[in-house]
C-alpha cells in the first residue's frame, strides 16, 4: 500500500451508467470504489446519475448538478427535428460545468489527492482539475465510445467528441483499460506506448460467498434439469437471440434443457417470444435483478453461455464470464478477443466460432453428454477465478499507478 491512505475522487459523467445500479457499468463502479476503499483509502464519487442503493457502496456519493437554465435550454432543443439527440449531446458537454463545480467543492472540503475517471463521451471537466490542481489522474477507458455511439445511434457532433477522446487519451497520467484490445486501440489512436494498464473486471468473492439462497421453490424448478445460464444485459452484440434459437433446437435432443436468463435489455422482446413458444418450464427469465442475487441464480446452473456474434472489434472483457468462472461454473463462449484468455479450451469450458449456431449446439450437447467432464472444468474455473480475478487484485494496480506518479511529482 502506499505511505498513507490516499483521498480519491472517483468521477462517472457517464449518464449512461447508475451508480448503485445493476448493468455491468454499475457493476464494474462498484468493484473498483470498493477494492480502492478496502485498501484504506477515501473514496468519494462524482456521478451524472445516481441511484438509491449508491447509498451502500463504501464511499460517499455525489450527484453532478448544473445550472437550470442547461435544463430549460435542453428542453427546448427537443423540440426540434432531431432534437432529442442533439439536446442529450449539448447536455452531455455543458455537464463539464458541473464536474468542475463539484470537484471544486470535493476539494475545499477536503483536498483530493488522486483522481480515477471512468471514461464518457463528452467529458472534459476532470482532465482540466486534474491540471489545474495537479492531482494524478487516471483514466478508464472500457471502449471506444465515439466508435460505439457513431455505429449504433448516431452522433451529429462527432468531431467534438472525437477531439475531447483524443484529448484524454494523450493526458492522462496513466489509463486503465480492461482488454488488450483496447490497449492496441488506444495505441492507434495516440502512438502512446507507456501508461496503458490491463486489468481485466474483476469479482467479489466476498458477495458471491454471501449470496443469498433462492426460494425452495426456485430451486426445485430447476433441478434435474440440465440448466444453461445466460446472464448480462440483452443487447443485441451479446448474441441472445441467436443463443434463444440455438436453445429450441437444442430440446429436440435434450428434452430436460432448461435456459435460465438473468438480466434485461432491449432483446427482452426475444426472450417473451420464445417463452411464449416453448413455455415457462423451460425458459425461466429474471429480469433486471440485484447484482448481489446473480450468483445465486447461477450457483444453480450447469453451464454459463457467452454466445457473441463475430464483431470487427471486440474489445471487451465480459463480467459474465468472470462471474461463471467465479461460481464454479464451466463456461461455452464465442473465441473472440479477451475470451481466448479468460476461457480455456478443454480446461474451464469450450470455445466455438463466433456467430456459428451449429457448433454451439454442439458445444451444448457435449456439456450436457459428459457431467464429469462439466464438474472438472467448473472445478477448475473457480480454482483459476479466485487466483486472478479478484477485484482486490485490480485496486492493488491502480494504487501503484497513483503511487507511480506521485513519487515522479516528489521527485521533481
Amino acid at each position: 500500500m502506499t505511505t498513507k491512505p490516499l483521498s480519491i475522487a472517483y468521477l462517472c459523467a457517464d449518464r449512461g451508467i447508475p451508480i448503485g445500479g445493476t448493468k455491468g457499468g454499475s457493476v464494474h463502479v462498484r468493484g473498483v470504489v470498493e477494492a480502492l476503499a478496502q485498501r484504506g483509502h477515501r473514496i468519494r464519487v462524482l456521478a451524472a446519475r445516481v441511484e438509491p442503493d449508491a447509498s451502500r457502496l463504501a464511499a460517499s456519493v455525489h450527484a453532478i448538478e448544473f445550472d437550470r437554465a442547461v435544463k430549460d435550454v435542453r428542453r427546448s432543443i427537443q423540440t426540434i427535428e432531431d432534437g432529442a439527440r442533439i439536446a442529450s449531446e449539448f447536455h452531455g458537454l455543458m455537464l463539464n460545468e458541473g464536474v468542475g463545480n463539484g470537484l471544486r467543492a470535493l476539494h475545499d472540503e477536503a483536498p483530493i489527492d488522486a483522481l480515477y475517471e471512468r471514461y464518457s463521451l463528452w467529458s472534459w471537466g476532470g482532465y482540466r482539475f486534474a491540471k489545474e490542481h495537479g492531482v494524478p489522474w487516471v483514466l478508464e477507458v472500457n471502449a471506444p465510445l465515439v466508435d460505439e455511439q457513431r455505429t449504433y445511434r448516431g452522433m451529429h457532433m462527432e468531431p467534438v467528441a472525437t477531439g475531447i477522446q483524443d484529448l484524454l487519451l494523450r493526458e492522462a497520467d496513466a489509463i486503465v483499460v480492461p482488454s488488450a484490445e483496447l490497449r492496441d486501440f488506444i495505441q492507434s489512436r495516440t502512438g502512446r506506448e507507456s501508461g496503458i494498464a490491463v486489468l481485466p473486471n474483476g469479482v467479489d468473492f466476498a458477495a458471491i460467498d454471501a449470496a443469498p439462497a433462492l426460494p425452495e421453490h426456485v430451486v426445485q424448478g430447476l433441478a434435474d434439469r440440465f440448466v444453461i445460464a445466460f446472464s448480462g444485459s440483452l443487447k443485441p452484440w451479446h448474441g441472445v437471440d441467436r443463443l434463444l434459437r440455438v436453445f429450441e433446437r437444442l430440446l429436440r435432443h435434450v428434452p430436460e434443457a432448461h435456459l435460465l436468463i438473468v438480466g434485461d435489455g432491449p432483446l427482452g422482446s426475444a426472450v417473451e417470444g420464445a417463452v411464449k413458444r416453448v413455455g415457462t418450464e423451460r425458459i425461466t427469465w429474471t429480469g433486471a435483478i440485484p447484482h448481489e442475487s446473480v450468483a445465486s441464480w447461477l450457483a444453480h446452473a450447469d453451464v454459463g453461455v457467452a454466445p457473441y456474434p463475430a464483431l470487427d472489434d471486440f474489445y471487451f472483457s465480459p463480467l459474465k464470464i468472470v462471474e461463471y468462472l467465479a461460481v464454479g461454473l464451466p463456461v461455452v463462449a464465442s473465441e473472440i478477443g479477451q475470451i481466448r484468455e479468460l476461457v480455456q479450451h478443454g480446461e474451464t469450458g469450450l470455445l466455438v466460432p463466433p456467430g456459428d449456431g451449429r457448433r454451439l449446439l454442439e458445444a451444448l450437447e457435449q456439456m450436457h453428454a459428459d457431467p464429469r467432464l462439466r464438474r472438472r472444468m467448473g472445478r477448475r474455473a473457480g480454482e483459476r477465478a479466485r487466483r486472478h480475478h479478484d477485484w482486490a487484485k485490480v485496486g492493488e494496480r491502480v494504487e501503484r499507478l497513483f503511487e507511480r506518479r506521485l513519487h515522479r511529482t516528489n521527485e521533481r
